[in-house]
């Protein structure tokens, strides 16, 4: 069978599925007549151009011909997070037909998709001792900045619905971070956020769907693939700029009886970004994450945002050693001030102390919140602890390291696409560096401008003919070889995911020691080699299954651990937010640039990047 086809396939209807219609709403834009143009004029939703079968699509037709959804799009944007609704909202504004995919239910996952009261920050300047500083591409901060229609964040944040902070008895904002380069405000709302941006015709979300995959024909992203996880259908997306904004991959770091050691979403597994490392692009700052503190005990309660007690360099006072004596301090050597604005600084200081012999045998902290201020969210748990006879106002909790962010993404230029033409990441790397991870307004700011950069990409961009689909039957049959697998005493996919976890969790925290990142570097070789190929699925019906998508995880969660540990082993030197034991210095000379990995004849290799620095700003 040819397995090229005509950009125009017949439409067909499609039923049972819920979602807006693309074309509700006004005519397109002159951009979205140009999106247009760059499909080849294609129908919304057809059927796979390959296959005339109308058999259920999550199974192959009785020709052997894969089963799938094809889908179009102005512009697909996968994750909706705040880098994504950033994203979305700009596109909007520019007229484009816009399609969210996310993996998690209700429209939206990971942090914005909880909808927490939290605290927003959002930085009043970019300076040398901050975010600049952490080996970033200067050029896409001065380009995001001095463009951005949205520089005002508070007032952004605020007319989108956002966030709606407390307020002094005189009416104006009660700021609970107000230092000179970062601002704060409880009271964020992430739900008002994504309301908005649904409220548009212009906007189709397709939810619990998990992409794998994305679609490259000649060096150049035609869209993206996956499955609906209620389902098991199997949906391509077809789009001429394709925007990754998923959030930080912390689920390959460290295990407890319930989670991973990270109150980041479950669903935040690398997935793209590994998908993007298999089809050849770089993936930079793999070795850094962002950390904060946790409480560990009761263990149930270990590493959950609404069960936790979770000091960071805001509540740095609660902060203790083995022996209940206050960590951060003046007479430790800290810098109180700059503790506040440089998490690297912060994270460092605070795991030279641990090293020093200050560290519980768990290689933690102590937490004292007796008598101090707490954020709401975090003063909301403490009933939890009581129902646990925990006293958090007469004992110390023990607590560890909790990473909340991490690097290991596609490789970016200034306009921020990737080494694959029409392929954009909010979150790429270059844009957070040593810094370990996102904050809110800067996912906000690179959202927007991700999708400026890709209007221009698609004003200029050369029209598809065809494409070649071969790409997504093989992707077709990855991904139900992976469910239908038989193996004798082989292994449940949440054995495997554990014991990834548990070997990146005994040497990627913030204290890194060499004997035990070489001891995990062979371990994850061994579960590569071992157990990945004897893991089965043992369920193996098509809908609702929840192991299914446990076994495609624990490709991307051992690749995403593979090339954190090797990065960290490469860099020999600390930088980031961890202290490398045998090499606890800086080194400019060798190291000040991006790691970044390649798979190239199975083998993983590493090049040096330099980053560019503005100087004009």
């Amino acid at each position: 069978m040819d397995k090229k086809n005509n950009m125009n396939p017949t439409q067909q209807e499609n039923s049972g599925l819920s979602r807006r219609g693309f074309l509700k709403g006004a005519a397109a834009s002159a951009i979205g007549a140009a999106a247009v143009g760059f499909m080849g004029g294609c129908s919304n939703t057809t059927a796979n151009p390959g296959s005339t079968s109308t058999a259920n699509p999550a199974v192959l037709s009785p020709d052997g011909i894969a089963n799938y959804e094809v889908i179009n799009t102005d512009l697909l944007i996968i994750g909706a997070g705040f880098g994504g609704l950033s994203a979305a909202f700009e596109a909007i504004n520019k007229g484009l037909q816009v399609t969210i995919v996310d993996k998690g239910p209700f429209r939206h996952g990971g942090g914005a998709g909880f909808n927490w009261d939290v605290i927003t920050t959002w930085e009043t300047v970019y300076g040398k001792e901050s975010r600049l500083k952490n080996i970033v591409n200067q050029n896409i901060y001065y380009n995001a900045s001095t463009t951005d229609p949205n520089a005002n964040m508070a007032l952004t944040l605020l007319n989108r619905g956002e966030c709606l902070p407390d307020r002094n008895a005189d009416g104006s904002v009660h700021w609970y971070i107000d230092y000179p380069i970062v601002k704060g405000v409880e009271g964020t709302f992430p739900r008002n956020h994504h309301d908005a941006v649904y409220a548009s015709p212009n906007v189709t979300v397709y939810d619990r769907t998990m992409i794998t995959d994305i679609l490259i024909n000649d060096g150049v992203c035609l869209g993206a693939m996956g499955i609906n996880l209620p389902t098991g259908e199997f949906r391509v997306f077809r789009s001429p700029a394709t925007i990754l904004s998923t959030g930080g991959s912390c689920w390959f770091y460290g295990w407890n009886s319930v989670s991973c050691d990270s109150i980041n979403s479950a669903d935040n597994t690398g997935d793209v970004d590994m998908a993007a490392f298999r089809h050849g692009i770089g993936i930079g700052d793999s070795e850094y994450g962002q950390y904060d503190f946790a409480s560990t005990y009761p263990q149930g309660l270990a590493f959950g945002w609404s069960t936790m007690l979770n000091p960071d360099a805001n509540e740095y006072y609660t902060i203790c050693d083995r022996d209940g004596n206050k960590l951060v301090t003046k007479e430790n050597g800290v810098d109180l001030e700059r503790i506040t604005y440089d998490r690297v600084y912060f994270n460092q200081s605070v795991a030279r102390l641990l090293n020093q012999g200050k560290a519980t045998d768990e290689g933690g902290i102590l937490i004292d919140v007796k008598g101090v201020h707490l954020r709401p969210p975090i003063q909301r748990n403490i009933p939890v602890f009581e129902s646990f006879n925990v006293d958090v106002e007469s004992q110390l909790v023990p607590g560890k390291a909790e990473m909340y962010e991490h690097g290991g993404t596609p490789l970016i230029d200034d306009n921020m696409m990737s080494e694959v033409k029409g392929f954009f990441c909010v979150r790429g790397a270059g844009v957070f560096g040593a810094g370990g991870g996102s904050c809110v307004s800067v996912n906000h700011r690179m959202g927007s401008y991700t999708t400026r950069c890709a209007i221009e990409y698609m004003k200029t961009a050369a029209p598809i003919a065809e494409i070649d689909w071969s790409p997504v039957e093989k992707e077709y049959a990855r991904l139900h070889e992976i469910r239908t697998r038989k193996a004798d005493g082989g292994l449940r996919p949440h054995v495997v995911r554990q014991k990834i976890q548990k070997t990146s969790g005994t040497c990627m925290g913030i204290i890194r020691e060499k004997d035990k990142l070489e001891a995990a570097k062979a371990e994850l070789a061994r579960i590569r080699k071992e157990d990945i190929p004897k893991m089965f699925v043992s369920d193996q019906s098509p809908t609702y299954n929840n192991e299914w998508k446990e076994a495609i995880e624990a490709y991307n969660l051992l690749d995403l651990a593979e090339l954190a540990v090797n990065a960290t082993l490469e860099r020999k030197e600390t930088r980031g937010q961890y202290l490398r034991t045998d090499f606890p210095e800086m080194d400019d000379i060798n190291f000040k640039c991006m790691l970044v990995a390649y798979q190239k004849d199975d083998q993983l290799t590493f090049e040096k990047k330099t980053m560019p620095e503005v100087t004009q700003w």
